[in-house]
């Protein structure tokens, strides 16, 4: 039976004939359930939200509630999680507000593990794994193939770039840059992220030229009395001209765009990518 008859479901909603709509579930609101979509039991859902096809909510979890935000005066904000998201045992993802686009984002294939936060306007990429009592604040920027451990605590307005794994009882109080490993408090590179770089089809050559350009930006930062400036500039020196999609490339651009908000004292906020369609862009790439 897709809608057990111990469910309760809104007249609002709109749940597919092939979704499942387990025992004492609430969908309360304008929620739209895709097909092959799975609730289990005590799983709830506040409208505005949509459930992508394939997608799966765990016992305990709530997507679409209020955001936790003095500010938030019952804007008809949204939720909107992608296809196949797994969102496990009491994770939390509250809705948009009016000063974050009035959206937040979980993106296609995602993992949310157990006790999770996903703060207001946070808008998550595609293929993320965001491990067991993550904290996101509202704003948070997560890039594709971003893997997010344990414990991990992040400051709002915050970005994660993509394919960057963020290490256990981390806290992100700044932007994190594409392709590294990070960890600490606050959460700094420590190296490339040489697995995640070669699940991703990245080339050993691709790697070599991370590799170096890490040791020129990050590492030993603190004993290195060369600006950042000069040392994005002998990186982006190396990039060949035209190359916009190559790893190196978008790090460079990444670096570029945080090292010019960052004099502002904004973390890449001016330049974030649009959400399109309803789905998010990529956070890190250059148009």
């Amino acid at each position: 039976m897709p809608i057990h008859p111990l469910a309760v479901v809104d007249p609002q909603a709109n749940v597919h004939p092939d979704a499942i709509v387990g025992p004492f579930c609430v969908v309360k609101g304008q929620v739209t359930i895709a097909a092959g979509a799975e609730l289990r039991n005590h799983a709830t859902v506040y409208g505005r939200a949509t459930i992508g096809s394939g997608t799966i909510l765990f016992p305990g979890c709530v997507v679409g509630s209020d955001p936790q935000d003095l500010k938030y005066k019952g804007e008809d904000s949204e939720v909107i999680i992608g296809e196949r998201v797994r969102i496990h045992e009491c994770v939390t993802i509250s809705k948009g507000t009016v000063n974050g686009g009035m959206k937040t984002v979980i993106g296609d294939d995602t993992l949310v593990m157990a006790y999770a936060h996903v703060g207001h306007d946070c808008i998550v990429d595609r293929q993320v794994v965001i491990a067991n009592n993550v904290q996101m604040a509202g704003h948070v920027h997560v890039g594709r193939k971003a893997i997010l451990s344990g414990l991990v605590g992040i400051h709002h307005f915050a970005t994660i770039g993509e394919v960057t794994i963020v290490g256990a009882m981390s806290g992100i109080r700044n932007d994190l840059p594409p392709f590294m490993m990070c960890e600490g408090t606050p959460a700094e590179p420590r190296n490339i992220n040489l697995i995640g770089l070669r699940r991703d089809g990245a080339t050993e050559e691709q790697i070599r030229q991370l590799k170096d350009a890490f040791r020129t930006l990050f590492h030993d930062r603190a004993n290195n009395p060369t600006p950042m400036a000069e040392s994005l500039a002998q990186v982006a020196a190396t990039v060949p001209e035209g190359d916009t999609i190559s790893p190196l490339a978008r790090l460079v651009a990444w670096q570029s765009r945080y090292l010019a908000t960052n004099v502002r004292g904004r973390m890449l906020e001016a330049h974030r990518a649009p959400i399109v369609g309803g789905k998010a862009t990529s956070t890190t790439t250059p148009a």
